[in-house]
């Protein structure tokens, strides 16, 4: 096929491909590069909402749930189902006896007995009130220290992927830098082998680039720890790119509404609870009951029906001295509550400073950096016309160098202080993932 006529024919495939919008969507899927597709703060993200612990919080949860559920269902009383087969040593009434029968007491030592009996509570005190109330603040607290647990890992997560970021970064600049004193070693080491120069100056260049590859070793290291780290947190080790996190916007919440405040909350509420049922089943307890007997014995059939207004009056030692102590604990509780408000309010303005202060410095060193490039560019041609110092020139590059690892590890620092913001204030994890990467429409 000729080549003009080639390139008509998949020229007009393509064009009519395109008419369709769906075929359209799925050409443009096919032919984007493979990175354009890559979301791995996302993936990680979500991975890490899949981990063990969290896994484990909420299945502590649903056990809490359960435990509600069942709270609020001593409501509808207990039943109990009897098949009893006795045989006594003398003859007994089948079924019950009482003055006044009719017919003479059926007598028998086999006796058997089927029935259903049903006791209903009448809550009179609020006994059943209080446990109900008390499995609520059980749920309610394993709810929070479930958001709890996947924001830390949610925090985690995003802040090894940061830090993997920033320490590559980091690596690539001091491979640049290392090149960059490779190339000006050869160069000297030219220059002592006609004797143009002075040994000292590839000395000294040696010098500094063994420092730089102890440095990249000593990053090297520190990189292993940190994909560990990313690893332990989602599962999952993918390459981050060069696109840089950004870090949200700082976002104020009151000190009664962080996480660690609300989750002491109900446990105060879940503790006054259990006191409030202690001390009421110190009380009497009243219920009514009924039951259905068939009797057997006697070589006949009796069946009895009763039901009973019955009242409980406890007498135990123990359950006095357990009251005290369910009170004791829901003192302590309130306590709880006014010292998590005071750490959560020194926790808020902590990260808050170092939120600030990492975003100041982010901002500086960008400009910083700016300037040190266009410095080291002067000096490294000054250098080549002989009118600048090698040590003056490996200053200046080791400026550049350090310019760069200090604003890698304030975007750094920045993201880390909003990430553990979020896990004090509680932030739902939907809208933890949706803040640090939005998806664009």
């Amino acid at each position: 096929m000729h080549k003009s006529t080639f390139l008509t024919t998949r020229r007009s495939r393509i064009t009519a491909l395109c008419r369709t919008p769906a075929l359209l969507g799925l050409f443009i899927s096919l032919t984007l590069p493979l990175s354009l597709h890559a979301n791995p703060l996302g993936d990680v993200l979500q991975a890490a909402l899949d981990h063990p612990a969290v896994r484990s919080r909420q299945a502590q949860l649903q056990a809490a749930e359960q435990d509600e559920s069942a709270a609020q269902a001593r409501y509808f009383g207990r039943g109990n189902l009897l098949l009893d087969q006795t045989r006594y040593e003398g003859q007994h009434v089948v079924g019950y006896f009482y003055p006044g029968q009719p017919t003479p007491a059926i007598l028998d030592d086999n006796i058997s007995r089927v029935g259903i009996s049903y006791s209903l509570p009448i809550d009179l005190f609020g006994v059943i009130a209080a446990s109900r109330e008390k499995a609520q603040g059980n749920r309610k607290a394993l709810e929070l220290l479930a958001r709890q647990e996947q924001l830390l890992r949610l925090n985690q997560a995003a802040s090894a992927l940061a830090r993997k970021q920033a320490l590559q970064l980091q690596v690539q600049g001091l491979q640049t830098q290392r090149e960059r004193v490779e190339v000006s070693a050869a160069r000297i080491r030219q220059e002592v082998d006609l004797g143009r120069t002075a040994g000292v100056d590839l000395s000294l260049a040696e010098s500094d680039l063994a420092r730089l590859l102890a440095e990249e070793a000593r990053l090297q290291g520190q990189l292993g720890d940190t994909r560990a780290d990313l690893h332990d947190a989602s599962g999952q080790d993918p390459e981050v790119g060069t696109q840089i996190v950004a870090t949200p916007a700082w976002q104020d919440v009151e000190p009664d509404q962080t996480l660690a405040v609300r989750i002491a909350q109900a446990r105060l509420l879940s503790l006054q609870a259990s006191s409030r049922e202690t001390n009421r089943n110190l009380l009497p307890a009243l219920s009514v009951g009924a039951d259905v007997f068939s009797n057997h014995g006697g070589g006949s059939e009796m069946t009895t029906r009763a039901i009973a207004l019955r009242l409980n009056v406890p007498l135990d030692i123990g359950s006095f001295k357990r009251a005290n102590a369910d009170a004791a604990q829901a003192v302590a509780a309130e306590e709880d509550v006014a010292a998590s408000r005071q750490t959560a309010r020194r926790q808020w303005q902590s990260l808050h400073s170092a939120y600030t202060s990492a975003k100041a410095d982010a901002l500086s060193l960008e400009k910083e950096i700016t300037y040190r490039t266009e410095v080291v560019a002067v000096e490294e041609k000054k250098w080549e016309l002989g009118s600048q110092t090698l040590e003056n020139l490996l200053r200046q590059r080791r400026d550049l160098l350090d310019a760069q690892y200090r604003l890698a590890d304030a975007r750094w620092r920045s993201l880390n202080a909003w990430s553990q913001a979020q896990v004090l204030a509680g932030t739902d994890p939907s809208q933890y993932i949706a803040t640090l990467n939005p998806q664009k429409p």
